[in-house]
């Protein structure tokens, strides 16, 4: 039965709680900051009432935060009590619109779906129907975003948590495989290890087994056949120095007439010592690239298990033949999925309380975005952390595309009293993207990636039907929100990256340990019985053996159980 796999939690334990918690105080954060402005803007509320209730709520977020980053839990049940008053408070305040109190839900939408699955789908349905029910008896007109926002959020979460998995899952069902391989292979190097070389135990049994011949009972030595059938099986997964050698000698004597070049490899003294298929290409690469002639002393420097690093000195030079790759993992890396995001949150331009850009605008922006996300996961997956800077790149060009389309295509120019900005949706997914992928990039390149932003920017902001107040620039929270803590997410991404890959290796190597002591206990206990064998026959068939032969077959018989006791050891 395949063992179960980890959820991403469990993976990412240090990336995903920071994610969580940090994005949700700054999304909570600058949700208070619009809720106070726009309910000043609009006179909801007396400027001073405003400020208090805000600086009130912004305190209660930084407690919440202090008090879950240092560990703490609170039930489901409570927090979404908490939120939905809490959402269902501001839409009363404000009226319309209500996107940024219903934003308040959406990190916890976020949260609940990852850790507990479809428990999430609780949030905005609790949140969309509380806050429903009180602007009803309030006598406000009721919306849908109390419902779509803690959505959304649930959806980024889904999309985040399942994108990471299923990678991680992946690799997982690969590294399985791998140790499989590494076990099967590892159980062949341990059966060699006692059974091949010189003078091994198996070779002195095998001699002395002529000798118990009597009537009636079997001449060959039963470990005769099992010796073929592990050459056979050694053959496909590796093969010995020696016959490397001969190979190698062969092919190249036979690739020209002329005899002065012919090469003769003496017996080496560990021609017994396994290679993997890339080793036997490496001694031949190795071997080409010396071009020897003549008698070719070979010795083996230092040998490791089998897919180790084996030195050897040819011709009184040294090869290092190199040790087989170590198991990988693919980067933690969230650039694919923040794009498909990032796509997602283009129709939101077509949203009645928001921009009011036609959909058939912003569904061709959204089409190309996933395509960019499922261009950028494969050249993630190829390359990892080397595709960053071509992913950035297109990533910011439909960045600018988004940006202008939705300056030029606006159809509501003010919102909750404010001026709407939509080109700075796209710093909301491409301030983060940018903050996490700078560090792989040149340093200028890095500076025309900031100083294409500041260029769209204000291009767009050239485009705007009229002038920026000062109030409007508050709308900035919101890229600032999403952008900040983003490269302290990218520093736990790769910690957690790293300490997945040595789990993997870790387990790999475990399971070449285990198959190598498996292999070498089979072959013992094989001897062992093949002994136990023998000495019976000698103390049964005494009488019908060559007395001259006696002392030899017990002398024999006493060195393999004194070498066995040995390699027990």
């Amino acid at each position: 039965m395949a063992e179960p796999l980890p959820p991403i939690g469990e993976v990412a334990a240090g990336s995903i709680p920071y994610g969580l918690r940090r994005v949700s105080l700054n999304i909570r954060l600058a949700c208070r900051v619009a809720c106070v402005m726009m309910s000043i803007t609009m006179g909801t509320l007396p400027p001073a009432v405003a400020c208090a209730a805000g600086a009130v709520c912004c305190a209660y977020d930084l407690v919440a935060f202090r008090f879950f980053r240092r560990g703490g839990r609170i039930r489901l049940r409570y927090r979404l009590a908490l939120d939905s008053a809490d959402v269902a408070a501001w839409a009363l305040a404000l009226g319309r619109p209500l996107d940024a109190p219903a934003l308040l839900a959406a990190p916890l939408a976020a949260e609940a779906v990852i850790e507990r699955g479809a428990a999430g789908v609780l949030v905005p349905l609790v949140v969309g129907g509380v806050t429903s029910v009180t602007l009803r008896l309030g006598g406000r007109p009721e919306s849908l975003a109390p419902f779509v926002w803690p959505a959304f959020g649930l959806v980024q979460g889904l999309l985040l948590a399942r994108y990471l998995q299923r990678r991680v899952h992946r690799r997982l069902r690969a590294a399985a495989a791998e140790r499989e391989a590494a076990h099967s292979q590892a159980v062949l190097a341990g059966r060699n290890s006692v059974a091949v070389g010189a003078d091994t135990i198996v070779d002195v049994l095998t001699r002395t087994w002529p000798l118990l011949a009597v009537p009636g009972r079997p001449v060959g030595s039963p470990l005769s056949a099992w010796r073929r059938r592990l050459a056979e099986e050694t053959a496909d997964h590796a093969e010995y120095l020696r016959t490397a050698l001969l190979r190698w000698e062969q092919r190249h004597n036979a690739s020209s007439p002329d005899l002065s070049r012919d090469v003769e490899f003496p017996p080496a003294p560990d021609g017994g010592l396994l290679l993997t298929p890339p080793q036997v290409t490496a001694l031949g690469a190795a071997l080409d690239a010396l071009g020897p002639s003549g008698r070719v002393e070979v010795a083996v420097m230092r040998a490791s298990p089998l897919g180790g690093e084996q030195i050897l000195r040819v011709a009184g030079r040294r090869v290092v033949l190199p040790a087989d790759g170590r198991p990988s993992v693919p980067p933690l890396d969230l650039g694919p999925p923040i794009i498909a995001i990032g796509g997602a949150g283009s129709l939101a331009h077509s949203w009645p309380d928001m921009d009011g850009v036609p959909l058939a605008a912003t569904v061709p922006l959204a089409l190309l975005a996933w395509c960019l996300a499922c261009w950028a996961h494969i050249l993630v997956a190829r390359r990892g952390t080397a595709a960053h800077g071509a992913v950035l790149g297109a990533a910011l060009g439909y960045g600018a595309l988004d940006a202008a389309i939705s300056t030029t295509l606006l159809g509501n120019v003010s919102a909750g009293g404010l001026t709407r900005l939509p080109f700075l949706h796209f710093l909301l997914w491409t301030g983060p993207l940018t903050a996490m992928y700078l560090r792989d990039i040149a340093p200028r390149r890095r500076a025309v990636a900031v100083g294409f932003l500041l260029l769209v920017v204000c291009g767009c902001a050239w485009l705007l039907p009229h002038a920026v107040s000062l109030a409007d620039l508050s709308t900035l929270v919101w890229p600032l929100a999403l952008t900040a803590g983003a490269s302290g997410l990218r520093d736990l991404l790769d910690h957690d990256t790293l300490a997945f890959a040595d789990s993997v290796t870790r387990a790999h190597d475990a399971a070449a340990a285990a198959g190598f002591a498996t292999g070498r206990s089979d072959v013992l206990r094989l001897v062992e019985d093949a002994v136990n064998e023998a000495s019976e026959r000698v103390r049964a068939h005494r009488h019908l053996l060559d007395p001259d032969f006696v002392p030899e077959i017990e002398r024999r018989l006493a060195l393999v159980r004194g070498r066995l006791a040995t390699l027990r050891e």
